[in-house]
């Protein structure tokens, strides 16, 4: 699972940056093609006003180093937030426009990165792409000198195969580095 979602190589890369001992993954596996159905079936469902949608967050690849504090999360929901949200301000600061209509942003320190994808799903209401973008995020914590670039990277290769998987009819386009 989480090499299909972060590449092998990634994966590869986060263990060397996350030091010593063997990197395990610390949540229960949803397969791939689950996880796409689950988020498409929410959007199909999703109707102006509803705030359903809030309470699904998954957590797909959620890895650590046993006996240690050192992790890495990934979070991906349909956002409570659309882009005219974040191109207001009323999402709150550090948010940046990285193309095609798609938003990031780090925080602590770059170790937590965030982007908001216009993602349309076939079938589901019109305002869906505008009003309900999918949303993912990743994360590390307890690792000093972590490789931000490498978790930017991650979290574009993610939001990708989401974007692809879904799939977002509209192809938003995301960059290969957030």
């Amino acid at each position: 699972m989480c090499d299909e979602l972060f590449g092998a190589d990634r994966i590869d890369r986060l263990q060397d940056e996350m030091g010593s001992g063997t990197l395990t993954v610390l949540n229960a596996v949803t397969p791939v093609d689950e996880l796409m159905a689950g988020r498409a079936s929410v959007a199909r469902s999703w109707e102006p006003g509803s705030e359903a949608h809030y309470a699904n967050t998954s957590h797909p690849c959620d890895l650590g180093i046993a006996g240690t504090s050192k992790r890495f999360s990934s979070y991906v929901s349909w956002s409570v937030d659309s882009p005219k949200d974040i191109e207001a301000g009323d999402a709150g600061k550090g948010w940046q426009s990285v193309g095609h209509g798609i938003h990031a942003r780090r925080e602590d320190g770059g170790l937590r990165v965030t982007v908001v994808i216009p993602c349309k799903v076939e079938g589901s209401h019109k305002d869906q792409e505008a009003e309900l973008p999918l949303e993912v995020e990743t994360e590390v914590r307890n690792v000093p000198g972590f490789d931000t670039k490498l978790l930017g990277q991650m979290t574009a290769q993610f939001a990708r195969e989401l974007a692809d998987g879904l799939p977002c009819v509209n192809g938003p386009t995301v960059p290969g580095e957030l």
